[in-house]
């Protein structure tokens, strides 16, 4: 029998894959974009980028908090990892719950 069981390299790589790389990518093009595009100074296009990079964030954490409860990873091993790859912080074991709860319904229920 195969061990299905994520080895905590791969919860990294995933993290880090998922969340942070798309993160940056996010943050970088959108201070390119606009200071192509607007007339904000340097600063002015941080505080925007860092914003738009921050509510990405949001989704993608999600996203891959889901993604690992669906193969199984415990809470609290997630949130290690998670806080260790700078996915996520402390107090996301709220979000983690929330997340974990509705994966239970949802295959209560069947959808």
């Amino acid at each position: 029998m195969k061990n299905t069981q994520l080895s905590n390299l791969k919860l990294v790589l995933s993290g880090l894959l998922i969340v942070n790389v798309p993160v940056l990518i996010v943050i970088f093009s959108s201070i390119y974009f606009l200071s192509e595009f607007t007339k904000f100074n340097f600063t002015e296009l941080v505080i925007i980028s860092c914003s738009i990079g921050w509510i990405f964030w949001e989704f993608a954490s999600r996203y891959w908090i889901k993604w690992s409860l669906s193969r199984a990873v415990e809470k609290e091993r997630l949130l290690k990892i998670g806080i260790s790859s700078l996915v996520l912080w402390k107090s996301d074991i709220k979000k983690i719950e929330k997340i974990h709860s509705k994966l239970k319904e949802e295959t209560k229920y069947g959808s």
